[in-house]
């Protein structure tokens, strides 16, 4: 082979050499997004599922004090009537 001709093998062979490199260099560039993108789609899901949670409970509460409520209303008047009772 002559001079030339190895000079053209070296120069495919480092061109191949470096778009190898680029193409490792692109997949682990789109690999570590993606990993990101789905910590930060994790962390989304998370904080929706605790609202959800934190809004189901918000609403059992409410339905409790409407209950108690209620409960002290009647004790209440119940109070109030035996006190009208005792005073007679």
């Amino acid at each position: 082979m002559t001079p030339v001709e190895w000079g053209l093998l070296f120069g495919i062979a480092a061109h191949s050499v470096a778009v190898i490199t680029a193409l490792i260099k692109l997949v682990a560039w789109v690999t570590l997004h993606m990993s990101v993108v789905e910590q930060k789609i994790k962390s989304l899901e998370q904080q929706v599922n605790n609202d959800v949670t934190g809004r189901r409970v918000v609403g059992e509460m409410r339905e409790d004090l409407a209950i108690i409520k209620t409960q002290i209303t009647d004790m209440r008047s119940d109070i109030h009537y035996l006190r009208k009772r005792g005073n007679q």
